[in-house]
């Protein structure tokens, strides 16, 4: 039943990434924009390799990693894109955060065992796996962003 689950999972992940990916091809084109090759090669990553390295125990991190940087990364750029193009993107951001919670889920489901729930407290929550990683990473790339944004120009 566990490999049944987990097959589920990674087929969703890879509909959503589909879905994403169609979504991106519609919005940026990479015959009409040349900025359209960078979320375009994010999609295919996400259609193709995450959810085949999902399915290997080996490469399960590796993908919980690609999956959640390029999760943050897709929120902050097309939050980004958002606001500079007064377009609201908001609903694609959501797909990507569930994209990147179903992700989590697969990696808990692989990597943990079910039975335990173990609760991280003090610092070991922004450790490598807990959310609270990602959420740190958020913040420090968002801010990275914005100011290379603002200094770069």
């Amino acid at each position: 039943m566990k490999n049944r689950i987990t097959n589920y999972l990674i087929a969703s992940l890879l509909l959503i990434s589909l879905g994403g990916l169609g979504l991106h091809f519609l919005v940026h084109n990479p015959a009409k924009h040349q900025f359209g090759y960078i979320p375009f090669i994010a999609g295919l990553i996400s259609v193709i390799a995450v959810p085949i390295m999902f399915k290997f125990k080996k490469t399960v991190h590796l993908a919980y990693i690609l999956n959640g940087f390029m999760a943050i990364l897709g929120v902050i750029t097309m939050m980004h894109f958002s606001i500079a193009e007064k377009r609201p993107l908001v609903p694609d951001i959501i797909i990507v955060i569930g994209k990147f919670y179903l992700g989590y889920a697969i990696f808990c489901f692989e990597t943990f065992n079910l039975e335990s729930d173990p609760h991280p407290t003090g610092l070991n929550v922004i450790k490598y796996p807990n959310l609270g990683f990602w959420y740190v990473h958020l913040v420090l790339l968002s801010a990275v962003y914005f100011l290379g944004n603002y200094f770069w120009r």
